[in-house]
């Protein structure tokens, strides 16, 4: 019988071109993946943040098209690992900015990919229109500059004046001028992994959550991915009604279609403030 993803021993490559080697390959260390060196590769292809380059499809399908062109890039290679990043409103409380990480690694043999994820809110993901000086300092401090660069445009749909600026003489230069010439200046915060400490620690947590996704394995096929999700419907503690608190823990095997269920908490009962009945 085949193992699936049976790393010990076997080749990867990590398919970046902006430096998330450096805390992927230490986080996927206990896979005992020999990692090559970095092929070279322009996943900028598949989307920027600037969006000179938009990113055709879901973040999913980026993530799975630079794995794969990882493998295409280095035919020795056994796997590929690739991330694919997206920030903006977090899902549930819109008024505040994340990021939400995935980190996929990719077996050459089958084609499969197993994916790790982190939602972040300790993103500094933030933008602006700027028409002064005073605005550009106070948007380079709000985002943890010089250690995080910065992103100038001469409007929010560009065209880019500079990216990955990290020297404040050239900020204040290149914005003074945009300023004087146009009257005001687009600022984002680069989001490049290697431009972006914060981003780079959320890709260490994505490749974390990778190691845990391929030790969990379906007790039916062995495949990895045996992970959980919750249903919704926890009964009311006073009518006793579905509530939108967490009731069902379900993984689902991704391979053979192996389903489990269980019951969390089965005793406890959700408080009224969750349910739409009892508080509408």
């Amino acid at each position: 019988m085949i193992h699936p993803f049976d790393t010990q021993g076997k080749t990867a490559v990590v398919a970046t071109m902006h430096g998330k080697e450096r805390v992927i390959i230490p986080a996927l260390a206990p896979l005992g993946l020999a990692f090559l060196p970095r092929p070279p590769i322009d996943t900028d292809r598949f989307g920027t943040f600037t969006r000179d380059i938009r990113r055709a499809g879901s973040q999913q399908e980026a993530l799975a098209a630079k794995a794969r062109a990882g493998l295409a890039a280095a035919p020795e290679a056994d796997y590929a690992v690739a991330s694919e990043g997206a920030f903006g409103p977090h899902p549930a409380f819109p008024f505040i900015p994340a990021g939400f990480e995935l980190v996929g690694l990719i077996e050459r043999r089958s084609g499969a990919m197993i994916v790790g994820r982190y939602l972040s809110l300790d993103t500094n993901f933030r933008q602006m229109q700027a028409q002064s000086i005073d605005e550009v300092e106070a948007f380079a401090q709000a985002i943890g500059f010089p250690g995080h660069a910065i992103i100038l445009m001469a409007g929010k749909d560009g065209p880019i004046i500079a990216k990955g600026v990290s020297d404040r003489k050239r900020l204040l230069s290149q914005a003074s001028a945009a300023i004087a010439h146009e009257g005001s200046i687009w600022l984002e915060a680069d989001m490049r992994a290697h431009h972006n400490p914060q981003r780079m620690a959320s890709i260490s947590l994505a490749a974390q959550d990778l190691l845990r996704a391929l030790a969990a394995r379906c007790p039916s096929c062995d495949y990895p991915g045996w992970t959980p999700q919750t249903k919704d419907g926890r009964p009311c503690r006073w009518c006793a009604n579905p509530t939108c608190e967490a009731w069902i823990e379900v993984r689902q095997c991704g391979n053979c279609g192996h389903v489990a269920e269980r019951c969390l908490d089965p005793d406890r009962r959700a408080e009224p403030g969750h349910c739409s009945i009892c508080n509408p």
